[in-house]
């Protein structure tokens, strides 16, 4: 049998086309390895010098709100996590700032958090708040947790939970106007348990006091972590002097605080 012979025009056209490829083929090798043209590069660098002159509370801004998006989109993965211990609460602390009396000193005193973030001492109340302003404006915290009532209700500055509530908000008032961008978060008043009220009779109040912060916060639309649950459930881990915590209750205080964040700020 004979072979057939391609014909003429169609091994030209054959040619032709891969001489068209090759061509294709090196224009476009030389358009990728090219080095950027002139208006390339001072748009890159026009860019770079515009990050360079950001305001950088601006840039904070910005970093903690996709922070904030990004703790969105996981709340309820989140708040289980909290709920069931698999997640270390003290992980969200760590652009947070803590403020309050003795009670709240066990956040750094257990190396739970670090202590330039903890603003507390024994015997403190609301009133020592100014005190810490100036620090709390160089922190800057993304949030501020605020863990007061013991020393506000036994040392008698205030004769009435509406009184102290009161002062309270106009407190925390003061706060916002210093720190915008921060989110505030109260812990109810945790209670009291004998031998405690030995020392004072006032601490038996507790409750109504707490409900009365809780309710002002409602109505000021201030974060109010009731913190009841905490104190119902485990009611083995306060100290011998009925007023302090023992270190393994921190860990389900905090999560009360974090969880109460997550399920309240992003409404």
């Amino acid at each position: 049998m004979k072979k057939k012979r391609i014909s003429v025009p169609i091994l030209s056209v054959a040619i032709a086309g891969i001489l068209l490829a090759t061509v294709l083929i090196v224009v476009l090798v030389k358009l990728v390895s090219r080095p950027p043209a002139k208006d390339e590069i001072a748009a890159g660098i026009a860019y770079l010098e515009s990050l360079e002159k950001k305001d950088p509370d601006e840039v904070t801004k910005v970093r903690k709100e996709i922070h904030k998006k990004k703790l969105e989109a996981q709340r309820d993965e989140l708040i289980a996590q909290l709920s069931s211990g698999a997640l270390d609460p003290f992980s969200f602390f760590k652009d947070a700032a803590i403020v309050g009396d003795s009670r709240a000193v066990g956040f750094w005193y257990y190396e739970f958090v670090d202590k330039g973030r903890v603003f507390a001492d024994g015997g403190h109340t609301i009133r020592n708040i100014a005190d810490h302003m100036d620090a709390l404006v160089a922190l800057n915290p993304a949030t501020i947790y605020l863990c007061y009532g013991l020393n506000d209700i036994s040392i008698g500055y205030w004769s009435t939970p509406q009184e102290y509530v009161a002062e309270y908000m106009k407190i925390i008032q003061e706060l916002q106007e210093k720190l915008p961008d921060a989110t505030i978060v109260v812990s109810s008043i945790m209670p009291a348990q004998a031998p405690a009220f030995d020392r004072s009779k006032q601490w038996r109040h507790i409750p109504e006091w707490s409900e009365a912060l809780g309710q002002a916060c409602k109505e000021n639309h201030i974060l109010f972590a009731n913190c009841d649950i905490v104190a119902q459930q485990h009611a083995d881990l306060w100290d011998v002097d009925g007023i302090h915590f023992r270190r393994e209750l921190y860990p389900y205080w905090s999560s009360h605080l974090v969880v109460t964040q997550l399920t309240e700020e992003i409404e």
